[in-house]
């Protein structure tokens, strides 16, 4: 999960919900890290607190039946099912595809990372019109 945090960027992520499984324990040592990422944990027993977390496992179950080995799962077999997934319309959205906001998300900002680091050129053309 950190690598996939610090391969996308640190400012592209508002929150993680885990299900306090043994595999995102590292997540509870790196808060003090991303302080501005909200790690929640679900309580144990208590569907009802994980609700996107189960949907998002019954979306997964369309791709990798439940008992299936991942390790039986080749790299190929993992990005097919995950490019499924992040162009899945989804309701909470606003029927919009995970993939295409985070597209729209990723030019807005490497747009104003561009528009800071070249204010005074910008200034200054405008300046002449």
């Amino acid at each position: 999960m950190l690598k996939i945090i610090e391969e996308h960027g640190p400012q592209n992520f508002k929150t993680i919900t885990t299900d306090n499984g043994s595999e995102l324990r590292a997540l509870s040592k790196s808060e003090d890290t991303y302080e501005h990422l909200g790690v929640y944990y679900a309580h144990d027993y208590a569907s009802w607190g994980k609700a996107p977390n189960e949907r998002h496992d019954d979306i997964l179950r369309e791709f990798i039946p439940k008992g299936l080995p991942l390790r039986d799962l080749t790299y190929k077999h993992l990005k097919q099912y995950t490019d499924a997934l992040n162009m899945k319309p989804r309701r909470t959205l606003g029927y919009d595809c995970p993939q295409e906001l985070y597209e729209q998300k990723r030019q807005e900002h490497a747009a104003r990372r561009w528009l800071v680091r070249h204010k005074n050129q910008v200034s200054a053309s405008i300046k002449t019109l």
